[in-house]
């Protein structure tokens, strides 16, 4: 058994994770390519839309949210949205979950 964050999100809330990581994708180097590609497929796939992570993945999913809010805010959008879904992100708890 080993701790890994645990993210329950909303349909909208999958979404706009997925939008983020994928815009990540793009603007990491082909090394890096890999690791974000399968986590948006792993957040796509989560089972009770239920997001398990591991530190790295953590990270990931931060650095990928705050990058697509950065670009809202130079765009002069609202960020509400995004500001909401990563307040969440940070709350989320550590659950023990089996080894994969």
């Amino acid at each position: 058994m080993e701790k890994q964050r645990l993210f329950k999100m909303t349909d909208i809330e999958k979404n706009m994770l997925v939008r983020a990581l994928s815009d990540k994708q793009k603007r990491v180097g082909n090394d890096r390519c890999g690791e974000v590609r399968a986590l948006v497929e792993k957040t796509e796939q989560a089972p009770r839309n239920r997001l398990y992570m591991d530190e790295i993945e953590y990270q990931w999913v931060e650095i990928a949210l705050n990058d697509l809010r950065n670009a809202y805010l130079a765009a002069g959008r609202s960020s509400g949205g995004i500001d909401k879904v990563m307040l969440k992100l940070f709350r989320s708890h550590y659950k023990r979950v089996p080894a994969r």
